[in-house]
């Protein structure tokens, strides 16, 4: 399948719409997220209410998170420390190196590890290079954004509609 590294195991509105205890039901064990525009706008500090109340589900569900990023320790950590979870910075995404690591950091096989991002060309790319489950989630917000990502949302709007073909929409 041409698409096949860079089709996701499903397709959400957003991170709250992903049930922790249903992860948990499915053998994840350990999820790694992307910061900007799934956790959190563009370069913003600011956590929303109902992402905020997600991620204090995960240690009932037993769950454990990494923010997995190319940003700076400086931008992820204020926001791992908030969540309660652990961070990744510059994970040179998409290669698949930082995905493995930061399973590691969390003590998962790539088996029981799950994904989530907001891009095709670096989220799920890079995690199924490393061999681990994605999940992709609608951007929060393409009002601004990283120079790079402007040039990758192009790159995956040419390629949506085989790429998705047949991607389950908010389940599983």
């Amino acid at each position: 399948m041409m698409f096949g590294l860079l089709r996701p195991r499903a397709y959400f509105d957003a991170l709250p719409v992903l049930d922790p205890e249903e992860l948990a039901q499915r053998g994840y064990r350990a999820l790694l997220l992307d910061v900007d525009n799934t956790i959190t706008t563009w370069n913003s500090p600011d956590i929303s209410p109902e992402v905020l109340l997600w991620f204090a589900k995960l240690p009932k569900a037993g769950l454990a998170g990494c923010i997995i990023s190319n940003n700076s320790a400086e931008r992820l950590q204020p926001l791992a420390e908030r969540l309660g979870i652990e961070f990744l910075p510059k994970a040179r995404k998409p290669l698949p190196f930082g995905y493995t690591r930061a399973a590691a950091m969390l003590d998962a096989d790539k088996s029981e590890t799950l994904m989530i991002g907001d891009q095709l060309l670096t989220d799920i790319l890079g995690a199924r290079l490393a061999g681990i489950d994605a999940v992709l989630l609608k951007p929060i917000s393409l009002a601004r954004e990283f120079k790079w990502t402007y040039v990758n949302r192009r790159i995956e709007k040419l390629i949506w509609r085989p790429v998705m073909k047949d991607v389950p929409y908010n389940r599983f």
